[in-house]
């Protein structure tokens, strides 16, 4: 039946062999069959309308959210494989968190303004109360985060690609070329299926080629883990420092036992996912740097290039390969490409962008509207309605040593232990261990610097306030937080993985 199969199938090359060489030579030259063909869809509609249309198959309504352009701001490079809700919350981190986090903060520092003024009641308590910087700012972050509406259009090809029309598809599938060619950059969801998808390692090497020298600046590597960790950890955090907040309790010790006891069920997931992400790290270095193309499979190959009607198809890998060949002299060269220039690009990515320090910000953005409910509340309980100088450089100087030097601080240290620890969860129960075990760390962290500033203030300098005592803190926490984050979160630890900073890629012209 297997040499049955194959002889039906080279009979049919045969008799195709005229159109599969135009196909061919479309591709090659990364020109669309018709300008009417380059479709590309707005992220805020592939974010809020079209996982109901997927979910329900509806492909026609998906095609339909598509729209003619000239050129795309990305393209969205992902394995059919890996889960649909990855992917979704990877592409709602990476484009709404910013403006959510904007959103948040303003109106945090909305609700401070209106509860100093007076204008919003105190609700939480008899003797301290003002909280409502902490809840405004989760309400419209959230809601930022989901209605968000970016203009940006990107390339997704459930959605640009006509699922339904052979003719339609067949046309998109020739054009592909044309399509990475007319993107600004190529986002690369990836998972441990991505190498080994034909048309992945297929679109990789087109825009390669297509950018040429640049291309190296227009690649961002994500790894699948990284946008559920990211907003799991926010999610958490705002519900740890709501509650702390809620609670009325002093933060020694009442209140530090209650972050303690909530920090397990708050960030246990963000730990687990990290966890996971440092285990990935490993297993996309390996497969690059032994990447070949003959193991790249395509679903034509798994189905013995037989269609659900029946009929013979043809194998997508003769016609890949020989585009590759045109564009790096062949598929030995460019398994050198991939193995070389492209573990750097992964590299630096993973070492500079993917837990980066503004990143980091985002994610701790709640214990930002935390300080300005404490503080607020210690505006309205003072002697005076209007707060003076010292109190506010106090509060500044509390948002910039806690939220922009502190957390990620610890964060970064935290990151870094989590990587060193990546082959110590083999079983699902060291697993759990090992993210209790992060989180404890940086509770201890934690403690540790209110242990110092209590020791500081109330014992050395008996309960009064120093301001050189600042100015020794601000430059010594700065000092810390550059050296951590210098080099990039695992940067030291990815050292013998590391090639110079990829400048250029130099795919055959």
């Amino acid at each position: 039946a297997s040499l049955e199969s194959h002889s039906i199938e080279n009979s049919l090359e045969q008799a195709l062999e005229p159109y599969l060489e135009s196909c061919i030579e479309i591709l090659t030259a990364m020109d669309a069959t018709s300008p009417d063909i380059c479709r590309g869809i707005s992220v805020h509609r592939a974010l809020q309308r079209a996982p109901r249309k997927w979910a329900r198959a509806d492909f026609e309504g998906m095609h339909a959210l598509s729209q003619k352009t000239a050129h795309f701001h990305e393209f969205w490079s992902h394995s059919w494989r890996t889960k649909n809700w990855l992917k979704y919350l990877n592409i709602l981190f990476l484009n709404n968190s910013l403006p959510a986090s904007v959103v948040g903060t303003v109106c945090a520092l909305l609700a401070f303004f209106l509860s100093f003024t007076g204008l919003l009641p105190v609700w939480a308590g008899e003797e301290t109360g003002y909280i409502w910087c902490t809840p405004a700012g989760i309400f419209g972050y959230y809601m930022a985060l989901v209605l968000w509406r970016s203009q940006k259009l990107a390339f997704l090809d459930v959605a640009c690609i006509h699922q339904t029309d052979s003719s339609l598809k067949a046309e998109a599938l020739v054009s592909m070329g044309a399509f990475l060619k007319k993107s600004q950059s190529l986002l690369v969801l990836w998972d441990v299926s991505y190498v080994s998808r034909l048309w992945c390692v297929f679109e990789m090497a087109a825009f390669l080629h297509s950018k040429g020298p640049k291309a190296a600046t227009c690649i961002q590597v994500c790894p699948v883990f990284v946008g559920p960790a990211f907003l799991a950890g926010h999610l958490g955090f705002s519900v740890l420092v709501f509650v702390f907040l809620w609670s009325q309790l002093p933060l020694i010790p009442w209140g530090g036992l209650i972050l303690g006891g909530l920090a397990l069920p708050c960030l246990g997931l963000l730990a687990d996912m990290v966890l996971a992400h440092c285990r990935s790290i490993e297993m996309m270095q390996q497969q690059l740097r032994h990447f070949t193309f003959a193991q790249a499979k395509s679903s034509c190959c798994s189905e013995g290039h037989i269609d659900p009607t029946g009929a013979p198809m043809i194998c997508d890998r003769k016609i890949i390969s020989r585009c590759i060949t045109a564009w790096f002299g062949g598929t030995e060269q460019f398994e050198s490409v991939v193995r070389g220039q492209v573990l750097a690009v992964l590299v630096h990515q993973l070492s500079n962008h993917v837990f980066s320090y503004w990143r980091i910000v985002h994610v701790a953005a709640p214990s930002l509207w935390a300080i300005l409910d404490v503080w607020c509340d210690n505006f309205g309980r003072g002697a005076s309605s209007v707060p003076t100088p010292w109190e506010v450089f106090k509060m500044l100087y509390d948002i910039i040593v806690v939220y922009l030097l502190l957390l990620p601080s610890i964060c970064s240290i935290l990151l870094r232990l989590a990587y060193a620890a990546r082959h110590l969860g083999e079983w699902k129960c060291t697993q759990v261990l090992l993210a209790v075990g992060l989180i404890a760390v940086g509770a201890l962290l934690l403690s540790l610097y209110v242990v110092v500033d209590v020791v500081i203030r109330d014992v050395l300098l008996g309960g009064g306030e120093n301001p050189l005592i600042a100015l020794v803190t601000l430059p010594l926490m700065g000092l810390i937080t550059c050296s951590l984050w210098r080099r990039g979160t695992y940067a030291c630890m990815l050292s013998s993985f590391c090639a110079p900073e990829p400048q250029t890629l130099h795919p055959k012209s």
